[in-house]
Parts: C-alpha cells; sequence; structure tokens
C-alpha cells in the first residue's frame, strides 16, 4: 500500500489514541533577517584547546561511553521522562544535543505503550515542535547550521540523492541564534525546558551571576538541566606540580579569574565547582527563583573513586560531569519581579529589534514527510492483513515491534498510531485488544516488544 497524503478536504482522526503534550505559546511571527552563512567564519578545529590532562593515553582514565555521550544522554533521559515538547539548547556549540532533538519521533504524539506493571519496553519518545539553538562563538554554527536546516526539495533530494529520511508525522520548527546568552531575547520565551551542557563554567563570575536571572528568572522553563565539570574529579588527573609528571602544567589551565589556585581541565573555564560548591550553587538558584533541584553526576570511569562513606550510608561516586535538574515548582511560568525582560516605553511603540545582541543565523520548518493512507485508520481486520504479507516478505516466524512498525506501509494504515497498531494485533499492556482474532501475539522480551503468528 502505497504511503499517500489524506486529501485537503478530509481530516482524519484517530479518537483516544493519545493527547497532544501542552499547548505552546508560539515565536514572535516577526523576524530579524537571516544572517549570511558567507559571514560566518569556517570552523577551525586547531583553534579549540583542550586540556590534554583529560587523554586517557596520558592518565589512563577511560569511560564508557565516553563522556560527552553520556552527558547527551543524561539530557535526552531527562527531556523523555518529563514529555517536554518544546527545547532551548543554550552553548549548542556546533550541534551535539540538537542533532539528536531534531531528529523525528516515530508516531504521532501519544503515550507511551506501558506494560501492567508500568514498564515501558519499548520507551519513550521526544515530540518536540519548537526547537532553538543559542551560542556566542559564530566558528561553531556551520555544523549548528547543517544540523537545523531546511529539509531539501523533492527536486533537490533526487539531484543530491541523500540517504533516506526517517518520516516525520509533525512540524518542527527550529531557529539558532548567535549571541550572549546572559542577554534577554524575547523570541526565546516560551519553551518548556533549557538545557545548558557544560556551559556555567565558561561564564565569568558576573554573567555566572546572571545565569539564574536569565533563565530561571526571566525565560521560566518548566525544567532547566545543567551539566559542569566537578572538580572533584580532577583527582584523578596528575597534579601539575608533581615531579613524576614532568611538563605536566602545560597540560591543565591554572584559574584565568585569579579566585583560586586550582587548575582546570580546558582553557576557556572560568570555574570548575566542587560538589559541595555545586550543590550550594544550585540550591541557592532554586530557592531564588521558585524551583526545586536534584542534583547528580554522570561519567564514572574506568577507575571509580568514592566520596567518604556518611553514617549509615553507602559512599557516593565521585562523577567526572556533576548534573543538576531544575523543575519549576508551581507548575505555571510565572514571571519573576526580578526579571531582566526589556518593557518598550510608550514612546518606544513599534521599535523592533533588529539592533538587537542576538542575531538570527536559521530558521526552518521541517514538515511532515509521511501522511495517513486514504481511509486510514485501517480496519482491525485489513491491518492484520497487513502484518500477514509484512511477515510474508521476511520468512520470520516473529519480528520486533519496531521492525514492524518500520516496514513502509504499516504506519501509515494506523495514522501514525503504534498505540492503535498493537490493539489491532490483540492488544499488550495498557493497550486493549480491539481484534481477539488478529491470529497475532504481541508480547515483551529483553526490553523490548515483539510480535509473532499465533
Amino acid at each position: 500500500m502505497a504511503v499517500t497524503a489524506a486529501p485537503r478536504d478530509r481530516v482524519v482522526h484517530v479518537p483516544s489514541l493519545g493527547a497532544d503534550g501542552p499547548r505552546e505559546r508560539s515565536p514572535s511571527p516577526s523576524s530579524p533577517p537571516l544572517i549570511s552563512p558567507s559571514t560566518l567564519p569556517p570552523e577551525d578545529d586547531s583553534k579549540v584547546e583542550v586540556s590534554r590532562i583529560e587523554a586517557s593515553d596520558f592518565t589512563g582514565v577511560t569511560f564508557s561511553p565516553e563522556l560527552w555521550m553520556q552527558r547527551r544522554h543524561w539530557a535526552l533521559d531527562v527531556l523523555r521522562k518529563e514529555g517536554v515538547r518544546s527545547v532551548m539548547d543554550i552553548g549548542c556549540g556546533p550541534g551535539s544535543l540538537l542533532q539528536t532533538l531534531v531528529m523525528p519521533p516515530s508516531t504521532i504524539s501519544e503515550k507511551p505503550i506501558r506494560g501492567d506493571d508500568g514498564t515501558i519496553p519499548d520507551g519513550k519518545e521526544l515530540f518536540i515542535r519548537r526547537l532553538v539553538g543559542v551560542d556566542i562563538d559564530p566558528a561553531v554554527m556551520t555544523s549548528a547550521l547543517q544540523t537545523l536546516a531546511a529539509p531539501l526539495k523533492v527536486e533537490e533530494s533526487l539531484i543530491r540523492n541523500p540517504p533516506p529520511s526517517i518520516p516525520r508525522w509533525e512540524p518542527l520548527d527550529t531557529e539558532l541564534w548567535l549571541g550572549n546568552i546572559e542577554l534577554y531575547n524575547s523570541r526565546l520565551e516560551g519553551y518548556e525546558a533549557i538545557v545548558a551542557l557544560e556551559v556555567i563554567e565558561h561564564l565569568e563570575p558576573n554573567l555566572l551571576s546572571r545565569f539564574g536571572v536569565v533563565t530561571m528568572g526571566t525565560y521560566r522553563p518548566k525544567l532547566l538541566l545543567v551539566s559542569t565539570p566537578n572538580f572533584d574529579f580532577n583527582a584523578k588527573f596528575p597534579n601539575h606540580h608533581d615531579e613524576h609528571h614532568h611538563g605536566c602544567g602545560k597540560r591543565g589551565f591554572v584559574d584565568p579569574t585569579g579566585r583560586t589556585d586550582r587548575v582546570f581541565r580546558h582553557s576557556d573555564h572560568k570555574c570548575e565547582m566542587t560538589a559541595d560548591e555545586f550543590r550550594r550553587w544550585a540550591e541557592s538558584a532554586a530557592a531564588d527563583w521558585g524551583y526545586t533541584v536534584e542534583v547528580s553526576g554522570v561519567g564514572i570511569s574506568n577507575k571509580p573513586s568514592f566520596y567518604p562513606p556518611k553514617e549509615g550510608r553507602k559512599p557516593r561516586p565521585i562523577y567526572a560531569t556533576q548534573t543538576a535538574v531544575f523543575r519549576l515548582a508551581t507548575g505555571v511560568p510565572m514571571r519573576s519581579p526580578r526579571s531582566v525582560r526589556t518593557v518598550d516605553l510608550p514612546f518606544m511603540l513599534g521599535a523592533s529589534e533588529s539592533a538587537h545582541p542576538h542575531r538570527l543565523a536559521a530558521k526552518a520548518r521541517h514538515p511532515p514527510t509521511i501522511f495517513p493512507a486514504p481511509g486510514a485508520p485501517m480496519s482491525p481486520e485489513e491491518v492484520s492483513e497487513g502484518v500477514h504479507t509484512a511477515f510474508a516478505s521476511v520468512s520470520v516466524n516473529r519480528l520486533r515491534l519496531s521492525e514492524l512498525w518500520a516496514m513502509s506501509d504499516i504506519a501509515p494504515m494506523c495514522c501514525g498510531s503504534k498505540r492503535y497498531f498493537v490493539a489491532c494485533l490483540g492488544g499488550w499492556g495498557d493497550c486493549p485488544s480491539v481484534h481477539e482474532d488478529s491470529g497475532f501475539k504481541v508480547f515483551e522480551k529483553d526490553n523490548s516488544l515483539w510480535v509473532e503468528p499465533k
């Protein structure tokens, strides 16, 4: 069955199969002119100075997966758990996190499939409708631009012969801004989640003091995720004064602010906090702006270390990266009276933000690329017949549910609802059957859902 668009005069609904997330505030209808990509400097990896004190061939300290991947996985896990629909990535750099967030989910926006014990075998998905990246460095914009770029038109795709793209059921609006994160930008309001991975350690002391004012005090997201290096972990690295490691002083970077005698991991770091310092900073910021905070970490190396245990408690691991999840305590975004938001005075009516320190580098809409098949949702009998055909084409007696769903005809039959698909196959967990005689059995194995003929 071909994947086609539904007729323009016909709206297809799948009742009671799931609900969209909270309604978002639309971005400002007017936008400043885009920066010409030709004005951005080319990326130059040779200018990125990273402390070699972290090099595994020097310290013997390794991470699996790599530490940057663990930070990204942590952020994605929290965003999925919270079910956010819009995300701002501040200090986005070349777009490592954006690259994952821009990927479309495999279904329409709906609840995950849960077992009777509450487990979610195939995990939760992110249903992002708005995504924005912000960074001060134009030299890292090129990669982020490519990540958030609008998809190619059909005629361009045929010429360039790109790899097959993942189907998209719902549109995604993306923006990329060049500018300081401590400055207010009205077009960055209304995002449910803000993510700042490895950002605050790069801020000068006076800018770090404004971080909470702008993020929690002004933009008021429901969720703020922060990660930063744990200075306690640096004890694993050779001391820069250690006579047994000649030249080690060149492998670390003395605190450039002069406030401490600490040696940092990176040449651009302005602060690296211990676990106690970070917890005090996070709890103070949360209290200031009406948030709760959960402090933890990621990154246990191949040579794990632990803090001295407190009485009656297990010792805590010393993570390489410490993390904080700030949640709006009231659940309703309300502007703080200490906001840095600017107010247009009467004589400023009609004034534009053309002179704003933030510059728009990219703005794109990623439209849906897959649509319900004509007549969808198909009847349970028709869906079952489609699955029989799918099994016949692969000559196996069981398939993962995700493998079946990825076949081109299956999802359009079900209007993109995997819950309806499971219900048509006899049901599982919180998806009750709508077809007892489907001829198939859905079951859980190895934390995945599988399908096999009866």
